[in-house]
């Protein structure tokens, strides 16, 4: 009895009762090609993208060079493997007659031989083809994540083409910085502005806006935009524009202006005098992203 005659008891067991041999199929035998099809090499590009353009998704197309089988060149059954793509051994054991299977040397399992090919393909088959493809990137993604587009990367022979993966770059923005989700603005006003109070234009990602500026605003404020910031990459939200006001102290004064200062120096309102609900840097920051 050799393991063949072994395994054929355990037919049900194995996956047998198909009419190929139990043992064949745990060995990668069977004489089907589709057990396992070769796959072309992946595609590597990388997209810039903006800040604006990341926090609302875009498309981009771009043109990507790639090998494809080229339409004229023909195919044939590969002679070793009788268009298998494997070779099967058979090994004499302790144990009785063992098969094996290998992918098929003469055709590197593609199961084919290019028969006739065209004029500008090399010896496989295939030419350099450039392609335009339409890429959607999706809202929220961040520096470095790595996309992947199925079936857009290089072709190959009896097989399935290979993937194209996206690695995203972000061209940093001018004024504002993306902490998460979150875009962050720094704003700069002036003692006067600061002191009565004025409306001010800040940039947001969707355009420029106004906000208003109480009077009497200490540096170090935080304001919050509701939603002005960029969509979460699942899509379940949106973030927020924070603005972070610093009071400008002029570096240097003209003589009628410091004589101007100078008469209010001794004014109780220009003393520094913090109240209990006059909040650190600290505790300002972690208050928002609780």
């Amino acid at each position: 009895m050799n393991m063949e005659d072994i395994f054929s008891q355990f037919g049900d067991v194995f996956g047998g009762g198909g009419g190929g041999s139990p043992f064949e199929s745990i060995f990668g035998g069977g004489g089907s090609r589709g057990g396992r099809r070769r796959k072309g090499t992946n595609l590597r590009i990388k997209i810039k993208l903006t800040l604006q353009e990341i926090a609302e998704g875009v498309e981009k197309k771009i043109k990507v060079n790639r090998l494809m089988v080229d339409p004229s060149t023909t195919f044939k059954s590969c002679p070793s493997c009788q268009g298998t793509g494997q070779v099967r051994k058979v090994m004499n054991t302790m144990l009785g007659q063992m098969m094996s299977s290998a992918t098929c040397p003469s055709c590197g399992g593609a199961g084919e031989l290019v028969d006739s090919k065209g004029s500008g393909a090399d010896n496989s088959g295939m030419n350099r083809t450039e392609e335009v493809i339409a890429i959607k990137i999706p809202a929220g993604v961040s520096d470095g994540i790595q996309l992947s587009m199925s079936g857009k990367g290089n072709e190959v022979a009896g097989g399935v083409a290979g993937d194209l993966l996206i690695v995203i770059e972000e061209i940093e923005d001018d004024q504002l910085k993306r902490d998460g989700n979150n875009v962050i603005y720094d704003l700069y006003l002036s003692f006067l502005d600061a002191a009565l109070g004025a409306s001010v234009e800040v940039p947001t990602i969707d355009g420029k806006v106004k906000i208003k500026i109480d009077s009497g605003t200490q540096s170090g404020k935080i304001l919050r935009l509701k939603g002005k910031g960029i969509k979460d990459i699942e899509g379940y939200r949106r973030g927020d524009q924070l603005i972070h006001l610093n009071v400008w102290t002029p570096k240097t004064l003209s003589k009628e202006e410091r004589s101007i200062l100078e008469n209010f120096k001794e004014s109780k309102n220009f003393i520094p005098a913090p109240s209990k609900n006059d909040k650190g840097f600290y505790e300002k920051m972690k208050e928002f992203f609780e």
